[in-house]
């Protein structure tokens, strides 16, 4: 086997593998950030799989450049059938987007007939396919071999170690006797993709969200309301701060820069000039439980309690909490799945474990009344579907209509427990989403059937949610101007300083919560 043939089979191999590990290597690190650290247990299986994959493809390629004819000549049009989808799917996420499972489909049979054709008909035109091919291997190989020098430097080098989860301040929570009022508590559920579109105005045919309808009518209800941005990773530090946050990534310590609107320049992400912060100085107690964002790291210091899953820090069963060798088989066990046609996907085995992992820790802590100001951060009905509405059961393959469904029988379980507390008749209760359904990003995966594209109808609609409960309403109150979802962090501000009807008096209104003086 010749240095070329390595350099060839090094190329195939991150061709193959370049998706999952690109978060890694970025600019952004976004694996880094999402994952509880640290993660040389992901690093290390990476660095496996290359090494299993290269070697692989290097002794098949010494194999098929042995003869020009018979079986071993037509190895090659299955080799640039196979990779074909994979550089396309590489170079299409350069621009965040997922390529649509037809189109890899097409590339890979289109590449196989193509091939296959020049092979019979051209003999002549198949050996310069090969040779092309060959030369994209050979060129991908030398081009990315710095990948394997940064990834033993993430192995090798130190990282910090995430707490241990549920976080709580080393001197335990603070006794509410100095909040302000008569310990009144917020408690802020905020539902991971929320459409108020689908929730409320253009409900699927036969799908019923009775909480969500019981609590609206006794509620302030926005029905305009602008998102303040795409990306949960940009959208809930935009409300932590008041500003809106346009851009952020991680540090290879999993720490936080962001680019606010209008500005040019990074900034660290301070937990200090945010909502919790600002809260406990005025004798709040804070906390959070939370998914995909890492709040127990970006919020260090300003909770008294504080729990997070990773969400989409696994891609494909990789996780930072599992073993290197599990790591490492996660992207093969996936391919068998994949091949076999098996339902189910490790997203939904993570997301389904996720809230299975939430829930237990949220109804803890809106129970815990020693904490004031509380924010849950849930998982539905973002996708992908774990649920069938009809058998009212957790299950593979659902639609994101079954999860409107589970977030709906979510909010009963929590309105329930908070209805359980002392505090109940002093609680105001905030219910938000991120943003929308993401239907542009969504559409072209595999997470798309014939009940979404039935429920969109092909439409965006930027739309999220956002209903306040004060204590004692009991009549809906609708605000229909536009609204601009950033300030969402000006109207938990006033609630934390003044009383609830003020508010609910100014908001419907019209008038700036800003503008309100802090009250006693």
């Amino acid at each position: 086997m010749s240095q070329k043939t390595i350099v060839q089979g090094y190329g195939a191999a991150i061709m193959i593998l370049l998706l999952p590990i690109w978060p890694l290597l970025s600019s952004r690190h976004s694996l880094i950030f999402h994952s509880i650290l640290p993660i040389q247990s992901v690093v290390w299986g990476f660095l496996i799989d290359l090494g299993i994959v290269s070697g692989f493809a290097a002794l098949l390629f010494a194999y098929a450049q042995k003869t020009a004819t018979g079986v071993r000549n037509g190895l090659w049009v299955l080799v640039g059938a196979a990779l074909a989808p994979a550089l396309a799917t590489n170079v299409w996420a350069v621009w965040q987007k997922n390529l649509p499972h037809l189109y890899g489909e097409l590339l890979f049979y289109g590449t196989l007939l193509v091939g296959l054709l020049l092979l019979w008909l051209s003999p002549a035109a198949y050996r310069y396919f090969v040779r092309g091919l060959g030369w994209l291997l050979l060129l991908t190989g030398c081009g990315m071999a710095w990948i394997v020098p940064e990834l033993l430097y993430l192995a090798l080098r130190g990282q910090p170690r995430d707490a241990a989860m549920p976080v709580v301040r080393a001197a335990g929570p603070v006794v509410r006797g100095s909040m302000p009022g008569d310990r009144k508590r917020i408690i802020w559920l905020l539902f991971d993709e929320l459409s108020y579109h689908q929730a409320f105005e253009h409900r699927f045919p036969g799908l019923a969200m009775p909480e969500f309808d019981k609590l609206k009518k006794e509620s302030y209800s926005f029905t305009d309301l602008q998102p303040a941005g795409f990306h949960t990773e940009e959208i809930l530090p935009s409300f932590f701060l008041g500003h809106v946050v346009v851009d952020l990534r991680s540090d290879l310590n999993g720490n936080a820069t962001i680019k606010l609107a209008g500005q040019n320049n990074w900034e660290p992400f301070d937990a200090h000039a945010t909502l919790f912060a600002d809260a406990q100085r005025l004798g709040w107690t804070t906390g959070v439980v939370g998914w995909h964002n890492p709040y127990c790291r970006m919020l260090a210091g300003t909770l008294d309690y504080c729990f997070w899953r990773t969400g989409n820090g696994s891609w494909n069963g990789i996780a930072s909490d599992q073993s290197v060798f599990k790591n490492a088989w996660a992207p093969f066990a996936e391919a068998a799945r994949l091949y076999r046609r098996r339902p189910g996907s490790p997203q939904e085995e993570k997301h389904a474990s996720d809230l299975a992992a939430i829930i237990p820790q949220a109804e803890a802590l809106i129970r815990d009344q020693n904490i004031g100001f509380v924010f849950i951060h849930l998982p539905m009905p973002h996708p992908p579907g774990i649920y069938d509405r009809r058998a009212g059961l957790q299950r593979d393959s659902g639609t994101y209509i079954d999860n409107l469904a589970l977030a709906d029988r979510v909010l009963g379980e929590l309105l329930g427990t908070i209805n359980g507390t002392g505090l109940a008749t002093q609680t105001t209760v905030v219910i938000t989403s991120d943003h929308s359904w993401r239907i542009p990003l969504w559409r072209p995966t595999g997470q798309w059937g014939k009940e979404e594209e039935t429920a969109s109808q092909g439409r965006f609609d930027t739309r999220p949610v956002l209903m306040i409960h004060f204590p004692g309403q009991s009549e809906e109150r609708n605000i229909t101007r536009t609204y601009d979802d950033i300030r969402l962090h000006d109207i938990l501000e006033q609630l934390l300083q003044v009383q609830g009807t003020g508010l609910g008096e100014s908001l419907l209104a019209g008038g700036d919560t800003r503008a309100i003086s802090a009250r006693p």
